[in-house]
């Protein structure tokens, strides 16, 4: 009876690791919800579409109220909050749009409590802020802390463009801080996004923005004028000659 008793411990010994391990391997194969939420957020930032409810309003609302908040999951949250805020105005439904953005605001705010030195949630909350009828002016600190703690993320392609809308009311600094910010996007290689800047929100301001490009490498200045002549938007680049008019040739 011993033996037996023995054989039968021994095999519950057994099972149990077995399923422990089963149990084990099942749960690492699910991405935790801070690696999904992080893979949809980085979907965002990098400008690719995705399914109008990519996530459940409960796990946004999870990784927003933690007891212990969870730096990564709930900065992706406010991003996604951000995207899901700019569907509803596409959508033209003022109402929805009008909850998202409530909903944006109270995210980034409780985001920011913990990831106080995160660039881009600095300027989130300024963003929200100006579409929620605030005035620039009163929110041009959330607009620094930006600057200040994220003045090279990959990202900052993003922020330009609405930094360079409001050029005309900014106080020199932070017109200072945009013209070095389209400086780091062309020496970083991003040529498509200041093409992109150089026609939208900072055409008139393209003198002033190209000024500082003598610093950049000539590979990349010669990419830019480049890709300007041929979206038929010629701009001066500092150290470039402009092709020779030969009306000769077809």
């Amino acid at each position: 009876m011993a033996l037996a008793g023995n054989a039968v411990g021994k095999l519950f010994t057994i099972l149990l690791a077995v399923f422990a391990a089963g149990w084990a391997t099942f749960l690492l194969s699910i991405p935790n919800q801070d690696v999904q939420l992080s893979r949809i957020a980085n979907t965002v930032l990098s400008g690719a579409a995705f399914q109008r409810s990519p996530v459940p309003e409960t796990s946004l609302w999870a990784a927003e109220n933690r007891t212990l908040c969870n730096p990564r999951e709930i900065r992706a949250a406010s991003i996604i909050r951000l995207r899901l805020y700019e569907t509803e105005v596409d959508s033209l439904d003022a109402h929805a749009a009008a909850v998202r953005l409530n909903a944006l605001r109270q995210s980034v705010q409780r985001a920011l409590g913990c990831v106080p030195t995160d660039g881009l949630l600095w300027f989130i909350a300024y963003w929200s802020a100006i579409n929620q009828g605030g005035q620039v002016s009163e929110n041009l600190d959330k607009l620094r802390m930006s600057y200040r703690l994220a003045p090279y993320e990959g990202w900052i392609a993003l922020r330009s463009p609405y930094v360079l809308a409001i050029y005309d009311v900014l106080p020199s600094d932070l017109q200072e801080r945009a013209r070095k910010e389209f400086v780091s996007i062309v020496r970083t290689g991003l040529i498509r996004d200041a093409v992109r800047i150089l026609k939208g929100a900072g055409w008139r301001h393209r003198e002033a923005l190209v000024a500082g490009l003598d610093t950049v490498r000539l590979e990349f200045r010669l990419q830019l004028d480049r890709s300007l002549r041929a979206a038929d938007a010629p701009v001066d680049i500092p150290g470039i000659e402009p092709p020779e008019f030969r009306p000769w040739r077809n």
